[in-house]
């Protein structure tokens, strides 16, 4: 199985600016389509709320939420400051639909290659 990421620069670091949309990919969501986001998120000075994110967020951390796209636009990140003045930078992306993410996942589960971690079981 195959897991296709939408996002067009992954390893690009984007800085985010408060209370505005920032795009993060150039491909058009498919309206009604349910996808999975994840990206290493880095705030500094602050603390933050992301659209459509749970959480609160105030250090350098990867955070992941899935989302059903009511529109076609490029996917983009907007955040609301919740204290200080944060700077907020976002790298390491990845957008794919819901489905192919959760298969793989399974997949990769089943197989117990894997400590939880990055790293292969011994």
């Amino acid at each position: 199985m195959i897991v296709t990421n939408l996002i067009s620069s992954p390893r690009a670091h984007v800085t985010l600016k408060p209370g505005e949309y920032t795009s993060i990919s150039t491909i058009e969501k498919t309206p009604g389509t349910t996808y999975w986001v994840t990206v290493w998120l880095d705030v500094s000075g602050g603390s933050i709320t992301i659209d459509n994110c749970s959480g609160t967020f105030s250090k350098s951390q990867r955070i992941g939420w899935s989302f059903t796209s009511p529109i076609a636009n490029p996917m983009s990140l907007r955040y609301k400051v919740v204290s200080g003045s944060p700077t907020v930078k976002v790298w390491n992306m990845v957008m794919c639909e819901l489905g192919e993410y959760q298969a793989n996942k399974a997949l990769l589960d089943g197989l117990y290659f894997f400590d939880g971690d990055t790293m292969p079981l011994a």
